[in-house]
């Protein structure tokens, strides 16, 4: 003991100990931790095993230096809209808007409406669908299956919720476009104007819509007007933004994964249950998703028109 002290003393200028006693740590040492430092500064992406395995470590011990020594942490990859700086200077600035006019009240009970399109075939959720199961065979190969086929049998639908109800859900027949003529006579007329008329009452209602040629032209526009129908124009709505509509952040995906999470036989059986998840969906769900509007729209305010949220 006298020896090691006075052999530290003399390499280090101490007496205390150069650790805490027992075997020193060798796959997580500074100089391990470093190296992996190192390496991650050049490639974030690199998954754990595969930096264990180039630095010749266990995938655990890169693990407790990832974690414990460098304090990080796997975060999932976002698909996101990409945008110049102009474009989110736009986005930026047509949302500070929007949130001014609806904390005063200008926008009052926003109808959000769009169009999805629905096939027969089995909607995976990549991140949450699992199959609990001992193992695969031949016995029960089907069960991690989701089969696919070319241009499978679809229907496209349309829809509109608000804070306080939902328009009925449009079934867009087959071989039927949405061009001009028939977003008036198949949407607007026949179900979007009676609705607001029978929901609403005499209260204003403001309708939400997206760009599509269908829906900013002239004759549709005069059809609005001419029904007293407030809307936020496309000028007014903020660009490259499926992530502000509440049907696109989230309804469709309430939707899908109640109706589409088993293919179905035919059309007419993926209609029939179509409509019916449709009405099941909680009201208060629908009111959350339009409450939440606001949030969004500040922070893509917050973010300089770049927040987005898959």
């Amino acid at each position: 003991m006298v020896y090691r002290t006075i052999r530290r003393y003399t390499e280090t200028g101490s007496v205390n100990k150069r650790h805490n006693g027992g075997s020193r740590p060798t796959a997580t040492a500074p100089a391990m931790v470093r190296r992996v430092r190192a390496r991650l500064y050049r490639n974030p992406k690199r998954s754990a095993k595969k930096m264990a395995i180039q630095v010749g470590i266990s995938p655990r011990s890169m693990r407790r230096i990832l974690k414990n020594k460098l304090k990080t942490k796997p975060f999932k990859i976002q698909k996101v809209q990409d945008l110049n700086d102009n474009q989110k200077a736009t986005r930026m600035e047509r949302a500070r808007q929007l949130k001014s006019r609806y904390g005063k009240g200008e926008l009052p009970n926003i109808v959000f409406t769009d169009e999805k399109i629905f096939t027969v075939e089995q909607y995976v959720n990549k991140q949450n669908d699992r199959i609990w199961a001992t193992g695969k065979n031949e016995d029960n190969a089907d069960w991690f299956r989701a089969k696919r086929k070319h241009s499978a049998a679809s229907v496209m639908v349309w829809a509109g919720i608000c804070e306080t109800g939902r328009t009925p859900l449009v079934i867009v027949p087959q071989g039927v476009k949405i061009n001009t003529e028939a977003y008036i006579s198949l949407i607007l007329e026949n179900s979007l104007i009676p609705w607001s008329q029978q929901h609403f009452l005499d209260q204003p209602w403001t309708l939400q819509q997206d760009s599509a040629p269908a829906h900013r032209s002239r004759q549709t526009v005069e059809r609005l007007h001419g029904n007293g129908v407030r809307f936020i124009t496309p000028q007014e709505w903020p660009p490259y933004s499926p992530d502000l509509n509440p049907m696109d952040f989230s309804i469709w995906s309430i939707l899908e994964n109640k109706v589409c999470g088993t293919p179905h036989a035919s059309i007419e059986a993926l209609i029939t249950d179509l409509q019916i998840a449709w009405e099941d969906i909680p009201q208060e769900t629908v009111r959350d998703c339009c409450d939440n509007f606001q949030r969004r729209l500040g922070l893509v305010v917050a973010a300089r028109g770049n927040y987005f949220e898959n």
